[in-house]
């Protein structure tokens, strides 16, 4: 399903979608890069229907990044659950634009919330263009509704980093941008955390940054120090870094819960 939001014209985006097999991880949950992609699915249809989508920013020589993120999750959607996505355009802040989101079950209780903020850049010298001329050109942003009360603040650099997990990018990791895509960090993020962690926590917020590009035949090494243990909770700092010359490229935390919480 495809559709605006009535009550509020048609700023807010909802997009219904069911968990695939392809989708889900060893517990039969949705993964988290999997409900990221889907976010992103939402974001792209509503930005091409407010016109200031993909293809009308190639037309002008621009393209969008995501340049920072903060989700949290309440619930993670099963195999063959049907979900709706809420989203809808927040505010511009400087070079930024904020979009929100929902996760919605079927009885509409919301089982997830993110926000991100997006840079808009010269497709060629890869320059920040600013948001706010674009915006007050095409649409209205609706900052009176956010799915967080938090933004994406500061993340602290790894203090112990130890032995990093390489991963080569590879063509099949590159998004229509020529980079690696947001949702492929992220599942290296998950591959590189101990496998206590994966096998019986969940995380339960996630903020990201990115900080730099990857592309084809680049090597990515992911770092990753826990930071914080309060009983049952922990909290991880990752660090991705590009080995031909040790550019960080993405920066991120994470919290985790146990997974019968």
């Amino acid at each position: 399903m495809l559709s605006s939001s009535g009550k509020e014209g048609e700023y807010v985006w909802r997009e219904e979608f069911r968990i695939r097999s392809h989708e889900v991880d060893a517990m039969g949950k949705a993964s988290l890069p999997a409900l990221c992609l889907l976010m992103q699915e939402a974001a792209w249809n509503h930005a091409n229907r407010l016109q200031f989508g993909y293809a009308d920013l190639a037309a002008r020589g621009l393209l969008w990044v995501l340049s920072r993120m903060l989700i949290r999750i309440d619930r993670y959607p099963v195999w063959e659950e049907r979900i709706e996505v809420h989203t809808w355009p927040s505010g511009v802040d400087r070079l930024f634009a904020q979009r929100d989101f929902e996760i919605r079950e079927e009885r509409g209780n919301v089982i997830a919330a993110a926000t991100g903020d997006w840079l808009i850049l010269d497709a060629k010298s890869r320059r920040p263009q600013r948001a706010e001329a674009f915006f007050e050109e095409k649409i209205k942003a609706l900052p009176s509704r956010r799915a967080l009360k938090e933004r994406p603040g500061r993340i602290p650099p790894i203090q112990d980093p130890g032995a990093p997990n390489f991963f080569p990018v590879r063509f099949s990791d590159l998004d229509l941008q020529g980079h690696v895509s947001h949702a492929k960090y992220i599942e290296w993020i998950l591959d590189s955390c101990p496998l206590e962690m994966r096998d019986q926590y969940r995380i339960t917020t996630l903020e990201i940054h990115f900080l730099a590009e990857s592309t084809n035949q680049d090597e990515i090494a992911v770092f990753t120090q826990e930071t914080r243990r309060s009983g049952p909770q922990a909290s991880l700092l990752h660090a991705l870094v590009r080995a031909r010359d040790q550019r960080e490229v993405c920066r991120a935390r994470t919290t985790w819960e146990p997974q019968n919480a």
